[in-house]
């Protein structure tokens, strides 16, 4: 397995208030993109929080023996906890939260957990299919048959989250567990990428670097990731970019 990951400010935001993280754990990968949100560095902090606890947390339960799945809902809730905890006790931190996608991966399975509208894409066989359900009020509309999917990239509240970490006492995220197999591909992103990037256009990047005619490695994962960040650049990038690509593959180059 190999991964290619880019944060990038974008072309109108003054600070990044994305982070990720990508970390081994024993045969298992841990991946995660938070989104923060919140005044002056409110949300840098949330953001980064939010992807350290969950790293950490999960490398704790996990060796612990700890099932893989419950350990991945225990890391999100400790970091909304945390989050919460931090942002009642300083008067500069108040209100901040992030969304947060991660994923536990080995050879045979991934284990997702989410909260808010960052999101995880299965590439498979030549389809790319959003994995994650976002939580935001648009899509909330979508779901009900209120909005169209076209409607909702262009709404005025789409950027309006309905669960977040750090926002309230409680949190619970969303785990999803998903199979997957050799040339699959796992994308996690900001909504900074997947507000102006359309699943098509994802789906053609990923197909370039699995089209069997060259060998897989980081050094063409990276040239896919650093291409869809470039094309959301190009189109005035007006939010942070983060995206982590996990390959299903070892080969020269890998991670």
């Amino acid at each position: 397995m190999l991964y290619a990951a880019k944060t990038h400010i974008g072309m109108v935001r003054q600070m990044n208030q994305d982070s990720y993280r990508v970390f081994k754990v024993d045969n298992r990968m841990v991946a995660v993109v938070a989104d923060g949100m919140g005044g002056a560095a409110a949300g840098e902090i949330a953001s980064q929080m939010a992807a350290d606890v969950v790293v950490r947390d999960v490398e704790a339960r996990l060796k612990a023996g700890t099932d893989p799945s419950t350990a991945m809902r225990e890391a999100i809730q400790l970091a909304n906890r945390e989050i919460w905890s931090t942002s009642r006790s300083n008067v500069d931190y108040l209100g901040m939260g992030t969304t947060l996608v991660a994923a536990l991966y080995d050879q045979e399975q991934v284990i997702l957990g989410h909260v808010g509208d960052s999101r995880a894409y299965l590439f498979h066989e030549g389809v790319l299919a959003q994995v994650t359900r976002d939580h935001s009020l648009v899509a909330e509309l979508v779901r009900r048959g209120h909005l169209t999917e076209d409607e909702a990239l262009h709404h005025p509240q789409r950027n309006v989250v309905t669960r977040s970490l750090g926002t309230a006492e409680w949190s619970d995220p969303e785990i999803d567990v998903l199979a997957w197999n050799d040339g699959d591909m796992l994308l996690l992103c900001t909504d900074g990428l997947s507000n102006y990037v359309t699943s098509e256009e994802m789906t053609s990047y990923l197909a370039m670097l699995n089209n069997g005619e060259q060998p897989v490695t980081t050094e063409r994962a990276d040239t896919v990731v650093e291409g869809l960040v470039k094309l959301t650049l190009d189109r005035g990038a007006p939010d942070n970019i983060t995206l982590i690509l996990a390959v299903h593959r070892k080969e020269i180059g890998s991670r």
